[in-house]
């Protein structure tokens, strides 16, 4: 396994994480019966809707990074920058996953500006292949 697909595994554990922690959160948030039920009409809010909406940006960062990663690895091309582009993109959602459920705007906004940025590297190094 290259370190591109390992660090792409390390990120869907993360999501797996949050989404653990988000659930935990809804219990304080709305109590055990709506989360036991089909969740139509709950309306979560603080650190559980903030994690809710994580998790999807998430789900969106993990189809975006997907491709690039999975080329450089059909092509088993993988260099030091796509190395650090990937570990970046780890990091720096870890970084946005934390700030979005604590609500630190400007660090998550930095987070997500980051990832973005090592993604469309990464889209550049599996596309500039010759």
């Amino acid at each position: 396994m290259s370190v591109e697909l390992y660090y792409v595994c390390l990120y869907g554990l993360l999501i797996i994480a949050t989404t653990l922690v988000q659930q935990l959160t809804s219990l304080a948030n709305v109590g055990i019966m709506p989360v036991f039920s089909s969740r139509e009409g709950v309306n979560f809010s603080g650190m559980t809707g903030r994690l809710e909406r994580a998790i999807l940006n998430c789900v969106i960062a993990l189809a975006m990074i997907g491709p690039a990663i999975l080329a450089l690895a059909m092509t088993e091309t993988s260099s030091a920058n796509t190395i650090l582009a990937v570990q970046v993109f780890f990091w720096a959602r870890l970084v946005y996953v934390i700030a979005y459920g604590l609500n630190i705007i400007g660090v998550r906004s930095a987070g997500w500006i980051a990832s973005l940025l090592s993604i469309l590297y990464l889209y550049w190094s599996a596309m500039s292949i010759s």
